[in-house]
């Protein structure tokens, strides 16, 4: 648990810096968060339905694609 705290906290601290030099990504992030909220809340409503949906989130941490992907 504590490893999962750690990590949460440089994220956060990434998040800050990164939102200080770059105030548009930080608009992105909040309203990622506010999605994910929602998808929650919507897949525990499905899931008292008795339908099971998994989390899933793509996040790109580059700003562009340097085009040497494979695949």
């Amino acid at each position: 648990m504590k490893a999962i705290c750690a990590h949460l906290r440089i994220f956060f601290s990434e998040f800050v810096r990164v939102s200080l030099l770059h105030p548009g990504q930080a608009a992105f992030f909040a309203r990622t968060v506010l999605w994910q909220g929602n998808a929650a809340r919507q897949r525990a409503r499905m899931a008292r339905e008795g339908v099971h949906v998994p989390p899933i989130a793509i996040f790109s941490i580059t700003n562009g694609c340097n085009l040497r992907l494979e695949g």
